[in-house]
């Protein structure tokens, strides 16, 4: 029963992530737990051992003080008393070979949950090694995916960087060249607008300011 609560099944888990690096620290988590448990089993286990073999100790010494207990009262005369303590004396050695049988069982019961325990060990140790193995390989693949993607990848024309500047500045060239030409349509409207020598009008009222 114990090696079977110990060691047999699993609780259900929840679902677990499509992250295939969730699922793998999860999965290794759970095992290490598992482990603990087993350690902890034993331990429970060998401390329910020794609590026997103590029991025991105390049933055989108390069986060899009713022993002499029991030879005193028959030197004494005292039959009936030396056999009293003898029928007890005889139910304490049944307790002890029953104590001693169940001791013996739960120490074959130890080793075999020792030997698995440190199996359990060295499975563990060898799937964290592998984690992180497995983890660094797939950083460091998604990572080159990564790159090689970036590397690989083509702008189409609306986003290219190239064609995008070639576009600022044949449009920076288009508006300076428009503002240089209505600039100059301006100066030349402001210049037809100014007095020129050659108006009739300006040109009598010139001679008018000469003659006085």
């Amino acid at each position: 029963m114990v090696l079977k609560r110990i060691f047999g099944g699993r609780d259900p888990d929840t679902q677990p992530s499509d992250d295939p690096r969730v699922r793998l620290e999860q999965a290794v988590a759970r095992r290490a737990e598992e482990y603990a448990s087993a350690r902890l089993g034993l331990a429970e286990v060998a401390t329910g051992r020794r609590r026997i073999e103590l029991l025991a100790d105390r049933h055989r010494a108390e069986i060899g003080e009713l022993d002499d207990a029991a030879r005193d009262q028959l030197r004494a005369g005292r039959e009936d008393e030396a056999r009293r303590l003898l029928v007890r004396r005889a139910g304490l050695l049944e307790q002890v070979e029953s104590l001693t049988a169940h001791r013996d069982q739960i120490a074959a019961q130890v080793e075999q949950m020792r030997e698995l325990t440190a199996r359990m060990r060295d499975d563990l140790d060898r799937m964290q090694a592998e984690k992180a193995t497995v983890l660094a390989t797939l950083s460091a693949a998604e990572a080159q995916e990564r790159a090689a993607a970036a590397l690989a990848a083509v702008p189409g024309a609306e986003d290219d960087p190239r064609a995008l500047l070639a576009q600022a500045r044949d449009r920076a060239e288009s508006l300076s060249l428009r503002a240089g030409a209505d600039a100059e349509v301006a100066t030349a409207s402001a210049r037809g607008r100014e007095p020129g020598v050659g108006d009739p009008v300006e040109r009598h009222l010139d001679e008018l300011r000469r003659g006085g």
